[in-house]
């Protein structure tokens, strides 16, 4: 990991990260870091020791991130409030997390130690990568589809791509958080390449697109689910958005309607699919063009291939395995994604959804992404969110909980929006059941959930 700290000070004075808890330049971030050392010295943190770090994504908490792969520890970030600090000791203790760094804001911190947990310390990966010397990361995938399931990285694996891969620097929002997949990619591929990290801890709309208007942010990496949220407020309206110049969405499909519309509002800015797992990192992707949900996916380092019709994934990035789980791959390295796909002559591909989650009809797969497609085009409809229920004829029918703009009566909405279906689709894919939603459809990482999630 020498190459990035060499990297780090060769930046010197240009500006690494801006907004919530103010800015910093490449070479004050570096000695940040070093400053750590001490703290974590009398706090009991040595090389090997499990660290979970709990706060906003700040200079704070980037520092003290940096510092701790330095140190070679094993680095757990967690948002403020995800999960509920209540579940949280059991995350922790599948790790064997020994100290805890809380943030209540950017600069302002406690720390406070735990009891080891009997039998962690032991766990095979762990173990090899202490004897490596390596630092590790910790991500916990979002439990939306079963059990919490924590992923463990070696961090120089999982940052090598930043090592060589030629990046232009560039003023990128620090979208999603730390404790996610996606938004370690985006602060690495920002600091690898001496661009700044733009951060804004409020993720609504109107906070985001005031940071890009203040910060002059170029490059936004979201979320469909987030997007859809944007061009529905108008807050782009109020701002001025000029210094955009890519948008990059994944972690769940978009919705064509979206893109479209998307692609019709910020017709000076490029629009690019992207595509990773907690299990493999974030993948190299072309999309076909802006307004396309065709890409290619893959490059130096990463392979894919498809079979009956799901995508398959190889990647030197991928993680060590799961600290509480079986591993995934099989005996070649080889990940089954779970995700359906459709390919194109020129060998691009358009993911169409989660192979779990399509919805068997009498033997007819349905698939929410393309319902959920249709009743976005219908009027008063702000999101929506298809499944599948038990049934005891068909074997499944389709339902769908959608989030209206405004107050409606719940059973004219559902008749409007059963007829406006069945003008589109096909009768076993017209939503047998349609609800209102009570609440938002999203969690707290902008992807939406249903009424299980």
């Amino acid at each position: 990991m020498n190459w990035l700290w060499e990297r780090l000070r060769g930046f010197g004075h240009r500006e690494a990260v801006v907004g919530s808890g103010g800015a910093v330049a490449y070479a004050p971030l570096v000695d940040e870091v070093f400053a750590w050392r001490e703290e974590l010295a009398g706090a009991g943190v040595g090389r090997g020791s499990a660290v979970a770090v709990v706060g906003d994504t700040s200079v704070g908490t980037i520092s003290l991130v940096l510092a701790l792969i330095r140190e070679g520890c094993v680095v757990v970030p967690l948002a403020p409030a995800d999960p509920a600090p209540e579940a949280r000791g059991a995350r922790l203790d599948i790790v064997g997390v020994e100290s805890v760094f809380e943030f209540s804001a950017p600069r302002d911190w406690r720390v406070h130690r735990r009891a080891a947990t009997p039998g962690t310390d032991g766990h095979p990966l762990l173990s090899s990568l202490r004897e490596t010397g390596e630092a590790g990361l910790v991500l916990f995938s979002s439990g939306s589809t079963g059990e919490v399931k924590a992923a463990l990285h070696s961090f120089p694996r999982l940052l090598d791509r930043f090592r060589t891969a030629p990046t232009r620097a560039s003023r990128s929002l620090q979208f999603m958080a730390l404790d996610h997949i996606g938004g370690i990619n985006t602060l690495f591929h920002s600091l690898s390449s001496g661009g700044t990290a733009v951060v804004e801890t409020r993720r609504t709309a109107e906070r985001i697109c005031r940071a890009i208007e203040e910060h002059r942010a170029e490059l936004l990496p979201t979320t469909p689910t987030f997007l859809n949220m944007l061009l529905i407020s108008g807050a782009y309206k109020n701002h001025d958005l000029s210094s955009l110049r890519l948008i990059t969405y994944g972690t769940e499909p978009m919705r064509e309607v979206t893109l479209t519309h998307l692609a019709d509002t910020f017709p000076g800015v490029r629009l690019k699919q992207t595509y990773g797992l907690t299990e493999t990192g974030i993948l190299p992707t072309r999309s076909r063009e802006s307004g396309s949900l065709l890409m290619s996916v893959g490059g130096e380092g990463y392979e894919t291939k498809i079979v009956d019709g799901t995508l398959w994934v190889r990647s030197a990035g991928s993680m060590l395995g799961y600290l509480n789980c079986p591993d995934p791959f099989d005996e070649s390295g080889w990940l089954d994604t779970g995700d359906a796909v459709e390919s194109a002559d020129d060998g691009s591909l358009r993911i169409i959804g989660r192979r779990s989650q399509s919805i068997n009809i009498g033997g007819e797969k349905v698939f929410p992404a393309h319902v959920e497609n249709v009743l976005l085009q219908a009027p008063n409809v702000r999101d929506v969110v298809v499944e599948g229920r038990a049934n005891a004829v068909t074997g499944q029918i389709v339902t769908a909980l959608v989030e209206v703009v405004e107050p409606e009566d719940a059973r004219q909405m559902a008749k409007r929006l059963r007829a406006h279906c069945a003008t589109v689709l096909a009768p076993h894919q017209v939503p047998a059941v349609i609800t209102q939603a009570k609440e938002q459809l999203h969690g707290s990482r902008f992807k939406r959930q249903g009424r299980t999630a």
